[in-house]
């Protein structure tokens, strides 16, 4: 069995991952805060290891980890959770050699997933950012809200995004799940042309699509 190593520091998230891993199986695993990482410099370095990499509110941190530690570590399998949904982060992660990319409220069943992707040689990208970051790495250019106009329902979320709601304020507001804003800000930023929530509020008001919250939350 491969030995686990949770990074980061000893958050709810690494305790909740801890206990997915235990259940699964894993009997090896061992947290490390980001201040203690030179341990893997120091004999943590045999094969057969996982790394699990909380990359939550470090992401920065995380990914130099990724580039200066990944290719010392023979066939080691390395995953990382981060908030980030920028294509060009998620691609600098797997350019550093991560096996998978996965968003903190993931659930088990995606961590499975991956093990077993992993396992056959492929790498996982969390499944509500495979569509975007695919796009992103074939170099295709995302069509412009005048080809590919956006929905009422779109419109809608994009001004409250703009109006700085938060994804379950968004929710709450439209009565709709927290996944399913998610999914239509992703459909927003690939219409759009833009990498993250800061390029929607831009083309948002370049291209006019902004309207205050009592015109925009009409059905």
């Amino acid at each position: 069995m491969e030995n686990n190593f949770i990074i980061g520091d000893s958050t709810l998230f690494a305790k909740g991952l801890n206990l997915v891993l235990t259940n699964f199986g894993f009997l090896t695993i061992e947290q490390i805060p980001y201040e203690n990482i030179n341990k893997l410099k120091n004999g943590v370095n045999s094969e057969g290891n996982i790394f699990w990499i909380d990359g939550a509110y470090n992401s920065k941190t995380a990914l130099s980890f990724c580039q200066s530690q990944l290719k010392k570590l023979a066939n080691s399998k390395t995953f990382i959770f981060c908030n980030s949904r920028d294509p060009q982060l998620i691609k600098s992660f797997l350019k550093a050699g991560i096996s998978g990319y996965f968003l903190p409220d993931c659930s088990p069943k995606c961590i499975k997933d991956a093990l077993f992707q992993v396992s056959k040689g492929n790498k996982y990208i969390d499944p509500i950012l495979s569509q975007i970051l695919s796009q992103t790495m074939l170099g295709l250019e995302s069509k412009r809200s005048g080809h590919n106009p956006l929905t009422k329902r779109e419109k809608q979320i994009l001004n409250l995004i703009v109006e700085e709601n938060t994804t379950q304020e968004i929710a709450n507001k439209l009565f709709i799940s927290f996944c399913t804003v998610e999914t239509h800000r992703l459909h927003l930023i690939q219409k759009l042309g833009v990498r993250n929530t800061a390029g929607l509020v831009r083309e948002a008001v370049t291209q006019n699509i902004y309207e205050k919250s009592m015109n925009s939350m009409s059905f």
